[in-house]
């Protein structure tokens, strides 16, 4: 029998989860394909990616509520994102250094959440292998 830390994760969340990615790749590949439109595929990739980061941190304020006695820190983690994705809202306009706060970010919370043992062992696994993608991405704009 599968307890709920063996569990397979559901398959919408799955798709939905990995389809996640289809803006970062739609963007990046507008940019390789049409070089006119390269900033403006920029500036869609770092707001795609503030909103994500946020995003990240939703789901860990969603699963501190979900516990009757999270710790705090729980709750600075799950702010902190949204601050990392506004800063690079606000650094836009230099784009690297936004590509490069925001990856760290994508990077700190996919450590803490390798750690984080209210996450299952297939979610894990998911956030894993969709922030390998998304920091490889971030990567790809050093290269084009």
């Amino acid at each position: 029998m599968l307890t709920p830390d063996t569990r397979p994760l559901p398959r919408g969340m799955l798709v939905l989860g990995w389809s996640g990615l289809l803006p970062f790749i739609g963007t990046l590949g507008l940019a390789a394909l049409s070089p006119g439109w390269h900033d403006v595929a920029l500036t869609m990739f770092i707001a795609y990616a503030a909103v994500i980061l946020s995003f990240l941190g939703g789901a860990r304020w969603g699963r501190g509520l979900a516990t009757t006695d999270a710790p705090t820190i729980r709750y600075v983690e799950a702010v902190v994102p949204s601050l990392i994705g506004f800063a690079a809202l606000l650094l836009a306009h230099r784009p690297l250094p936004a590509l490069a706060l925001l990856a760290g970010g994508f990077l700190i919370w996919l450590l803490i959440d390798l750690r984080d043992p209210l996450w299952s062992p297939a979610y894990r696994r998911m956030r894993l292998g969709i922030s390998v993608v998304v920091l490889a991405l971030h990567a790809a704009w050093f290269l084009i």
